[in-house]
């Protein structure tokens, strides 16, 4: 999303939680801000001056209570676009329209609901094509683990598609909801197909029992003891059909193929360090 900005010739200020990079985004011609998302003061002084923010929860996955931490960010979220008037782009997701049953997905609902009164567009994406990089050891190995049901499609959708509907988004004006999907919808089968065409060999999607989900978990994902009962009832609803989008969803351009193939493929398979890919 940034570097599309700054390939329009945008002005564009990039928000980091350290200055790690900060030099990178200079180089490629973005100011730099760092602040931390649960301090209003920090963000209200990066906001200044901005039209428009793309703001986000960043995934409070490996702790106990992510709803609360959810309630934190958002709050600094809501002080800061007040203070400064800036109009807000919110990363939400699929179901967030819902009260219930959606597992973390209700943090997005958290943050649609405190921030409403804002001018803001609220995009609620399907599922992101990167949460299927999870275990790359096991597609290296022609086996693609999955919570979901083989045979339920459901929206899948590339980052560069929501980074897209983001950049129009902040450049407009107006309130309002965009759901997103990929360019038609995939079962985790189609998906491991997707998996296996890039990397030149078979993968075999392969359902995880429910009762071992917990365990998965824990041990698979990193996911503590005090939150794996909110993962389970993520799948549970997208395997119900209960996590829906409410409306109608625009459609993306890239497909699983094309993603599996630009992220995934045999040239950069080994050298990912199995369990860990960063996009």
């Amino acid at each position: 999303m940034a570097r599309a900005l700054l390939a329009e010739g945008h002005p564009v200020r990039v928000l980091l939680r350290s200055d790690r990079n900060a030099e990178q985004w200079r180089a490629a011609g973005a100011e730099v801000a760092v602040a931390d998302v649960r301090d209003a003061s920090s963000l209200t002084d990066a906001f200044l001056g901005a039209h428009g923010v793309y703001v986000l929860n960043p995934p409070p996955y490996t702790i106990d209570d992510m709803f609360a931490e959810t309630r934190m960010v958002t709050a600094a979220y809501r002080g800061a676009l007040a203070a400064t008037g800036a109009r807000a782009v919110v990363l939400s997701s699929i179901g967030a329209q819902l009260p219930k049953g959606t597992g973390n997905i209700f943090t997005a609902h958290i943050m649609e609901s405190e921030l409403a009164e804002l001018d803001a567009t609220f995009v609620r994406p399907g599922n992101f094509m990167t949460n299927w990089l999870g275990d790359t050891e096991a597609l290296g190995n022609g086996v693609l683990p999955s919570f979901l049901d083989l045979d339920r499609p459901i929206p899948n959708v590339a980052p560069e598609d929501i980074a897209a509907i983001v950049v129009r988004e902040l450049l407009s004006t107006g309130t309002r909801v965009v759901e997103l999907a990929g360019p038609v919808d995939y079962t985790a089968r189609q998906i491991a197909d997707g998996f296996g065409s890039a990397l030149g060999h078979p993968v075999k999607a392969e359902a995880i029992p429910r009762e071992q989900w917990s365990t998965a978990l824990r041990t698979g994902f990193g996911i503590p003891a005090a939150a794996v009962a909110t993962w389970e009832e993520l799948w549970d609803g997208m395997n119900s059909g209960h996590i829906r989008f409410e409306g109608t969803p625009e459609r993306g351009r890239v497909t699983i193929e094309e993603f599996a193939a630009r992220t995934i493929g045999r040239s950069t398979l080994t050298a990912i360090e199995p369990g860990r890919l960063d996009p």
